[in-house]
């Protein structure tokens, strides 16, 4: 797919991230000589190339290089320590690292105490290689190296809040599927266009790459986040979709300018509050479409599209089954809930992993008879609409009565103050678990604990929180999700203003 596409679009521009620029010629080009120096580096198809870099050209590139080799690409969060690095080196057994020059005594100390190959992606008169050196120094003829669309493409490590993270082991046809699945959605891309990425290639983004690319179509790795730049790539023609998170509508919403030129805004990872999504679909029209996948299912569990945003009771949800997926909401028995009941989300589809690397019994609880076990809560609607409800760990059993900490979320965020609301369980000698939540307010907005408390009594009744905390922040993990164990930490401590 890649060399297909390197050949149809020669001379359109394939990756850019502000500083530097590739044309499919380019990138092609020196991700086979990429390819090749691995071979002469005495690295084997099949064998884990790291990749510890922010966003840049050079990260697409070595993952280019990494899929024509038929190497296993392992991506480090740039946000983690040497202690993480060392973890995922060892558990993957990393034979090579690309690295930006930031991380060069990570990589010193990865190569030293695990005889990895550390390759710079700038020369390092510390270091033997650079990517560059090797580039000149290789030759470009394609190589067809033997190759099985279910071997290892990726290994993926999850975020690891309950322990050591696990390595997803994502096949070829995985990556192949999540690309076709997001087509489904965001065709027509056109020849020449570009997807703005301002999220970490490492992780979500990274997943849009490939569709964009086989479809004649740039990317657009932006370093770091900012909405100013956003609003100005806007404006550019061949700029028609945005990928971003949640919390960055907000910031994008406050930095507004007179026109915006996105056809299209991506988003996933975790909920909207009604207030910021309602401005967003006020100021950027009916642009808006929610992914909701996971490492194990990435990107393309439910679907949220453009239309659906449009409609009052479909728009708080994850939207309806991605239509080459099947998904069901389980109850406990292993039936189908119905309507209105919680379960939890199973999942079926060829973009699923392969299992847990060097992990089976992980494999086995979660992959059975086909499915995938997602450990996420939902319901559903007479429509088919998806509700998550968070995590089967995050229920809160207060009173004997189970509440979904989502319900309560929604509940509060849509108080036009709200622009965060996070609800979990604390111990409590009377209630087992007393409903306890954080919100973060929006700009310019007062208004008190209790005055929140009782704008959602009405409707919550028991699930009422019985304890709520006004914050400036919500913390989180180096993977941008809500540090729920963090959050736990500081309320038991008393909490902070």
């Amino acid at each position: 797919m890649l060399r297909r596409a390197g050949a149809a679009h020669r001379h359109v521009t394939a990756v850019d991230d502000g500083r530097t620029a590739r044309t499919f010629d380019e990138l092609l080009g020196r991700a086979e000589r990429l390819a090749n120096a691995m071979d002469a580096l005495g690295v084997p198809p099949g064998a884990t190339v790291g990749i510890l870099s922010d966003n840049r050209t050079e990260f697409v590139e070595v993952d280019c290089a990494i899929a024509l080799g038929r190497r296993v690409r392992v991506a480090l969060n740039a946000r983690l320590h040497l202690e993480d690095f060392r973890y995922v080196a060892a558990d993957a057994d990393l034979r090579l690292l690309f690295f930006a020059p930031r991380f060069a005594a990570a990589a010193h100390a990865l190569a030293a105490e695990f005889g990895l190959v550390a390759v710079p992606f700038e020369a390092d008169p510390d270091f033997v290689h650079s990517s560059d050196a090797l580039v000149a120094e290789a030759p470009m003829t394609p190589v067809v190296r033997d190759g099985d669309p279910e071997g290892a493409a990726w290994i993926s490590y999850t975020s690891g809040t309950t322990g050591r993270p696990k390595g997803v082991v994502l096949s070829h046809r995985a990556l192949r599927e999540v690309a076709l699945n997001l087509l489904l959605e965001l065709a027509p891309v056109r020849e020449g266009e570009r997807i703005l990425l301002t999220q970490a290639v490492s992780h979500a983004s990274g997943y849009f790459v490939l569709p964009y690319l086989i479809s004649g179509a740039g990317v657009h790795v932006m370093p770091k986040f900012d909405p100013d730049e956003v609003w100005h790539r806007s404006r550019a023609e061949h700029f028609r979709t945005l990928k971003a998170v949640p919390a960055m509508l907000e910031p994008l919403l406050d930095a507004a300018r007179d026109e915006w030129g996105f056809e299209t805004i991506v988003y996933g990872a975790s909920s909207v509050a009604l207030p910021v999504l309602e401005r967003a679909l006020d100021r950027f029209g009916p642009t808006l479409v929610q992914d909701y996948g996971q490492s194990e299912a990435p990107m393309t569990i439910t679907c949220l599209s453009r239309t659906d945003h449009l409609d009052p009771r479909a728009r708080q949800s994850a939207g309806r089954p991605w239509r080459s997926v099947a998904v069901e909401v389980r109850t406990d028995d292993g039936h189908v809930a119905p309507p209105g009941e919680i379960g939890e989300v199973c999942v079926r589809g060829s973009h699923l992993m392969t299992g847990y690397h060097r992990n089976p019994e992980a494999t086995a609880a979660v992959l059975v008879d086909g499915w995938l076990r997602t450990k996420d809560l939902a319901r559903t609607d007479e429509r088919g609409f998806v509700h998550l409800q968070g995590r089967n760990d995050e229920m809160i059993n207060s009173g004997g009565y189970n509440i979904a900490p989502r319900e309560v979320e929604n509940e509060l965020s849509a108080h036009a103050a709200v622009s965060e609301a996070v609800v979990l369980g604390l111990p409590d000698p009377r209630w087992g678990d007393a409903v306890t939540a954080v919100v973060r307010l929006r700009n310019a907005h007062a208004v008190s604990s209790q005055e929140l408390i009782e704008f959602v009594r009405p409707r919550l009744g028991i699930r009422t929180p019985r304890r709520l905390e006004i914050w400036d922040a919500i913390p989180r993990t180096t993977y941008g999700k809500v540090d729920r164990d963090e959050l736990r930490n500081k309320l038991t401590d008393g909490g902070y203003e």
